[in-house]
């Protein structure tokens, strides 16, 4: 049998992954069972072998970003384990590929510092990278991570990369719609919330004209969000629920998240009963999903509105102070603080709205992300 070139191989990858950047599956499906095809016959060469690997493991990440319910095997973790015990020196773009892909691996995981940590690795390489796209690519997900970790300069200055090259390739209306989001979270955070408005609902109408139900349900998500940091709770409890609407029918990887948003909306307006009753669904459906992030926040939730639960509220402030969550710290020490100061209890209010300043100084420092 005649042996394929494995440069020919390496082209046919080159355009596998350009359908994963487009989220276009069924291409993706296509080229990835040809490249497998074709492997079978290539001629020996480790660093190709080691980039389909690394596609093989980009490609899991795109599945599980759209589907995220579905169990595949290999799972992301097998394909890591695969690569990490190659033994095979990688440098140049396959080390580029291994620290930027790992990255996303741990941030999908929840794990926001490591993921950083692999960004800057990959970030190291990013000389070597020629295609524009691949550039708004390390952009966009290094803004991202920074945007979920406040460090909010850092995100826009990234984001604003990524989306001046995505708007200059039609084919990639998704990750225009991802930008404009990240952007309005960053204006949300400097308390510009026109601003923030403004861009949502240009990524708003953007998924409507693509009829693309996952972001339609994001942006609406983020709608609610910016709403309800100006206390607008109507506002933002009628936006959550419209998400809920649109993903009924489908799970979700944002359900568990919006079913929280929902809740604490309806506890800061005081509409108890509701988010009672939401709280144990969130509870149960993050169980099911394995969305531990969202399971602390539900529980955070009930240990201050249903239980009043110093102890269990200490273990879920521990663990996002451990995996430096200080956003979430910040906001639930200020929700207890308020919950005491109500209640005419004002030596503990003042003990959680001291916690609540501490973390905001943590935010500002940002010391974990940017030692070297």
């Amino acid at each position: 049998m005649e042996k394929v070139l494995s440069s020919h191989v390496g082209v046919k990858i080159n355009e596998w992954y350009k359908m994963i950047r487009q989220f276009s599956v069924p291409d993706a499906e296509i080229l990835k069972a040809e490249v497998e095809q074709e492997i079978e016959r290539m001629e020996e060469d480790q660093d190709l072998l080691i980039y389909y690997q690394l596609m093989c493991f980009r490609h899991q990440l795109m599945l599980d970003y759209i589907k995220p319910s579905e169990k595949r095997s290999p799972s992301v973790s097998e394909l890591v384990d695969k690569i990490e015990n190659s033994n095979h020196q990688l440098s140049g773009m396959l080390q580029y590929y291994n620290a930027f892909f790992r990255g996303m691996y741990e941030f999908s995981k929840k794990e926001y510092i490591q993921a950083i940590q692999y960004y800057k690795i990959a970030e190291r390489q990013l000389a070597l990278v020629v295609d524009d796209i691949e550039q708004a690519e390390f952009h966009f997900k290094v803004a991202e991570a920074y945007y979920i970790m406040k460090q909010t300069h850092v995100s826009m200055h990234h984001i604003i990369k990524a989306l001046d090259i995505y708007k200059e390739h039609e084919q990639y209306k998704v990750r225009q719609i991802q930008s404009l989001i990240v952007i309005a979270g960053n204006y949300d955070d400097f308390m510009r919330y026109e601003k923030s408005l403004q861009h949502l609902k240009t990524a708003y109408s953007i998924a409507v004209g693509a009829n693309d139900q996952r972001l339609v349900a994001k942006t609406l998500l983020n709608i609610g969000n910016t709403y309800d940091r100006q206390s607008k709770y109507t506002e933002a409890i009628k936006h959550y629920k419209g998400v809920l609407d649109v993903i009924s029918s489908e799970k979700s990887d944002i359900k568990p998240i919006t079913l929280f948003s929902l809740c604490w909306s309806l506890y800061k307006s005081n509409q108890t009963d509701e988010a009672d009753l939401l709280v144990e669904d969130g509870l149960i459906y993050s169980s099911k999903v394995n969305d531990s992030l969202s399971g602390l926040l539900f529980k955070a939730l009930k240990a201050i509105y249903m239980d009043t639960n110093e102890q269990a509220l200490k273990e879920v402030f521990d663990v996002f102070e451990e995996k430096k969550l200080h956003v979430y710290v910040e906001a639930f020490a200020q929700s207890v603080g308020l919950f005491y100061e109500k209640k005419g209890d004002f030596e503990k209010a003042a003990e959680y709205y001291r916690k609540a300043l501490k973390a905001q100084n943590d935010i500002q420092k940002g010391e974990c992300l940017y030692d070297y």
